[in-house]
């Protein structure tokens, strides 16, 4: 046997790094002493190239591991596809949470400017100097719709898309339609009563209420059918028609 070609000395035993690193010396140079010997004396202790040896684990086995193997990568494909997925829909939430808010914010800063256009048109300017261009369109807005209710009378306007001037007939229309629809804004309970004319009693008259006449023409109102008849003529009594004749 081979140990070492010279006494191991170590100055503290108690060093376990250098005396570990004594004991590698030692194993490395008996390791290529033994080769040396094994060459000198014709030995062999490499194996073949072409040498086949069976292994410990069966190739069903084998399988089985690789199929593993594949089944754990797939799963991590998926769920890192998954993820993915998930932050997209998450950006693109955000995204479409961002568009709302934005149009939502557009919408809100045009109703202020309308307010404040409302505002100073009511005499209390409180506009910025932002505002200054949306009320230059508005004012131009404006004009081209007095100039399009003002080409009906005749006149002839380049901006204006009406050109032949308005008859006295659809003027006539014009008038019976604001007869009878009005001239927009609200119209519903138009004719209910109010606070100030429940109060109000000023169209009450005594000596009105007890005519003759417009009793007898209240009376007819709630008649309804039977009003409707006229001076019908009514069926006698029960005592009436037991005295009369008798009929047959």
């Amino acid at each position: 046997s081979i140990t070492s070609s010279k006494a191991v000395v170590v100055a503290d035993p108690d060093d376990d790094l250098t005396r570990e690193v004594a004991f590698y010396d030692q194993a490395l140079e008996a390791a290529v002493l033994g080769r040396e010997r094994i060459k000198k004396e014709g030995g062999v202790f490499q194996r073949p190239d072409d040498y086949f040896a069976e292994m410990i684990k069966t190739d069903d086995h084998m399988a089985k591991i690789r199929q593993r193997l594949l089944d754990e990568n797939a799963s991590i494909q998926a769920s890192e596809r998954a993820k993915a997925q998930r932050d997209l829909k998450k950006f693109g939430k955000k995204v479409q949470t961002e568009k709302r808010l934005e149009r939502e914010k557009a919408k809100a800063d045009a109703l202020d400017k309308i307010q404040a256009l409302k505002k100073k048109r009511q005499g209390n300017d409180n506009t910025t100097k932002a505002d200054d261009d949306f009320d230059v369109a508005l004012a131009s807005d404006d004009d081209e719709m007095k100039a399009y209710k003002t080409a009906g009378k005749g006149g002839v306007n380049q901006n204006n898309k009406r050109s032949a001037p308005s008859s006295a007939e659809s003027r006539g229309k014009r008038v019976k339609k604001d007869q009878k629809f009005g001239f927009g804004g609200k119209k519903r309970h138009g004719k209910s009563n109010t606070a100030d004319s429940s109060a109000d009693v000023s169209g009450f008259s005594v000596k009105r209420n007890k005519s003759t006449s417009f009793k007898s023409g209240h009376k007819a109102a709630k008649g309804g059918a039977k009003g409707a008849k006229g001076g019908a003529k009514q069926r006698p009594g029960k005592s009436r028609r037991q005295s009369g004749p008798s009929r047959h």
